[in-house]
C-alpha cells in the first residue's frame, strides 16, 4: 500500500480523497491544507487522525510518513509545492495544469528523473470511458479515415478567487487543457500548424481573455477547430464539450446528453453507440493505476510529467507565446 498524502483538500481535493480511499493499492494516510477549518472537516469525514492533518507542507513532509503526494492546490503554486515534494523524495501526482511556466515544468521533470521519482499529471479526461470509446473508434477507422474535428465548450464560469481572476487565459488553463490533452492523444498524426485568437468580453469578470478560438493542422492535413468560452449567458455544454468527428463515411458526435452518436448516409441514419452512465469513472482511479504501475513496475504513465510537456507546449503555442 502506498501511504498517500493529499495536499489541498478543498474543492477538487474531495474527489481525490475519495479516489485514494477507494483504491486497493493506496492508503489515505494524511491531509495537508492551509485552511484549518476545511482540514478538520475533511479529516473528520475521511477518518484521518488529528496528528496526520497538517497545516504546513513542511510538517507533512518532515514527518516521513508518506510515499506519494496528490497535489490539488491552486495552479499558481503547483511549481513550488511539487518541487518541495520531489525534493523530499516523495512521488507526486499533480493536478492539471502542470505549471504556469514551461521552464518550471521542464525543471520538475528533470528533478523527478534525477531522484528516480514518479511525477504524473492529473489529465484524467483521456481516461474517461466516453473518451476512450472515441479514441478506439478513431484508431479502428470504423468510418474510414479521419478528416477533421470540430469542438465547442461554453459555460458561465466566473472567477471564484482573486488568484483565478488575474490568471492568464483562464478557460484554457482550467478546462480546455483537458480537451487539448485528450485531442493530442487521439490525433493520427502530429500537429504542425497552430492559429489562435483570444478575447476578453466587455462584461467579463476575468482580467484576461476567457474566450478562445484555435485551429490546428496536422501532418496528415486533418484539421481541428475549437471554440471555448467562460462567458456563456445562455445554453451551457457538458464539461466534456460538444464534438463532431468527420470521417470519409460519416460523422461521430458527442452531444449535449453525453452520448456518442454515429451519423451516416448523409444524415439519413443515426445510431447511439455509447451513453455515459450515472456512476461512470471520471479517470482518477486510472491515474492512480498509472502511479502504482510506475512505482512498482517502472512503467511510465501516459500522463507522466515528461509526456505532459507535449500538451503544455501546445497550450503555449495556442497562447501565442512560443
Amino acid at each position: 500500500m502506498h501511504r498517500t498524502l493529499v495536499v489541498g483538500v478543498a474543492s477538487r481535493g474531495g474527489p481525490w480523497i475519495n479516489a485514494v480511499k477507494a483504491h486497493e493499492k493506496f492508503e489515505l494516510s494524511g491531509l495537508a491544507d492551509l485552511n484549518a477549518e476545511i482540514l478538520v472537516k475533511r479529516g473528520e469525514e475521511s477518518g484521518i487522525r488529528p496528528e496526520n492533518r497538517h497545516l504546513t507542507l513542511e510538517d507533512a513532509l518532515g514527518s516521513g510518513k508518506y510515499d506519494v503526494a496528490v497535489v490539488v492546490t491552486p495552479n499558481h503554486i503547483h511549481y513550488p509545492v511539487t518541487k518541495q515534494i520531489l525534493g523530499a523524495g516523495v512521488h507526486c501526482l499533480l493536478e492539471k495544469p502542470f505549471t504556469e511556466e514551461y521552464a518550471h515544468a521542464e525543471e520538475l521533470v528533470r528533478l523527478a528523473e534525477d531522484k528516480k521519482l514518479v511525477l504524473e499529471i492529473g489529465q484524467n479526461y483521456r481516461f474517461k470511458p466516453i473518451c476512450r470509446f472515441v479514441a478506439e473508434f478513431i484508431r479502428g477507422q470504423k468510418l474510414g479515415r479521419l478528416s477533421g474535428i470540430e469542438a465547442s465548450f461554453h459555460r458561465h464560469r466566473p472567477p471564484r478567487f482573486e488568484h483565478e481572476r488575474v490568471m492568464r487565459f483562464p478557460m484554457l488553463y482550467l478546462q480546455a487543457i483537458h480537451h487539448l490533452d485528450w485531442m493530442l492523444s487521439i490525433l493520427p498524426s502530429p500537429v504542425v500548424e497552430v492559429f489562435s485568437r483570444h478575447r476578453r468580453a466587455p462584461w467579463s469578470e476575468w482580467r484576461e481573455p476567457s474566450i478562445c478560438h484555435f485551429v490546428l493542422r496536422c501532418q496528415d492535413d486533418v484539421m481541428v477547430s475549437y471554440r471555448g468560452s467562460y462567458e456563456s449567458q445562455g445554453e451551457i455544454t457538458p464539461f466534456d464539450g460538444l464534438w463532431r468527428f468527420e470521417f470519409e463515411r460519416g460523422d461521430l458526435l458527442i452531444n449535449g446528453n453525453r452520448q456518442v452518436v454515429q451519423v451516416t448516409d448523409r444524415g439519413a441514419k443515426t445510431e447511439v453507440l455509447y451513453a455515459v452512465g450515472e456512476d461512470e469513472s471520471s479517470g482518477e482511479a486510472e491515474l492512480l493505476d498509472g502511479m502504482d504501475e510506475a512505482i512498482v513496475g517502472g512503467v511510465e504513465p501516459p500522463t507522466s510529467g515528461r509526456r505532459n510537456l507535449e500538451t503544455l507546449k501546445m497550450l503555449f503555442k495556442i497562447f501565442g507565446q512560443e
